[in-house]
């Protein structure tokens, strides 16, 4: 799992940050770090929030306002173990069944295509040329799809 750290102070950063590594979950406070997190871990401070995106939230704040259709876990520090489990296990069941509301195809195509350019990427040890054979697709294509998904061959 991997978590978008957003709006946290210095000391909630140091407090959910130890805990995130514990329990090796991967977080970072830039949401392009990730194709796409599991979910978003909000700053006291936050109030508000709006996303694009249907991502489980788990705020830190003791209350909040959220637009969109978004499962939300109000989760004040410092964290329990037991609460926090309770919680991740919820946010790993989501993934695995349907929105009640609806399936967002969009994106779920997005991170499917990102997870089989990895997988290319890994088969042919970061060759390009030769993941962009195995995918059936034009070389350049590739290249771009690379790019929206922030996916570096270095990394294979």
């Amino acid at each position: 799992m991997n978590a978008w750290l957003c709006g946290l102070d210095e000391n909630e950063y140091a407090s959910v940050s130890s805990i995130l590594t514990f329990i090796g979950v991967e977080h970072s406070t830039s949401l392009t770090a990730f194709q796409l997190p599991d979910f978003v871990v909000l700053g006291e401070e936050v109030q508000s929030f709006e996303l694009d995106e249907m991502l489980p939230i788990i705020s830190l704040s003791h209350s909040m306002e959220v637009f969109g259709d978004c499962n939300v876990w109000l989760a004040p520090l410092p964290w329990r173990s037991q609460a926090l489990s309770s919680i991740l296990k919820s946010i790993k069941q989501l993934h695995t069944f349907p929105q009640a509301s609806g399936v967002n195809l969009n994106l779920h195509v997005r991170h499917l295509e990102a997870l089989l350019i990895r997988q290319a990427l890994v088969s042919t040890q970061g060759v390009v040329s030769k993941a962009a054979q195995n995918l059936q697709i034009q070389r350049t294509t590739l290249i771009e799809k690379m790019r929206r998904y922030n996916i570096d061959k270095s990394e294979f």
